[in-house]
């Protein structure tokens, strides 16, 4: 069974495309804190990975790392 993203993970991934490296980055650490939840979001969080800014890069791949781990 699919089951649709939350509430809250949908509003995170919005936030993956801020204008704001800052919301940008706190956002892909959001979602990699809200565990299986947020598996849908990887394709999104990966989109990171070429940010302009190495600091949500590196979350990024942190994020779609844990997410991938847990959703195995």
């Amino acid at each position: 069974m699919i089951t649709q993203p939350d509430l809250l993970i949908l509003k995170l991934i919005e936030k993956l495309r801020d204008d704001n490296p800052i919301t940008r980055r706190n956002a892909a650490g959001a979602l990699r804190l809200q565990g299986r939840k947020a598996v849908a979001a990887i394709p999104a969080i990966s989109l990171l990975l070429d940010d302009q800014d190495p600091r949500v890069r590196n979350e990024a791949e942190r994020a779609v790392d844990h997410l991938r781990l847990v959703a195995a």
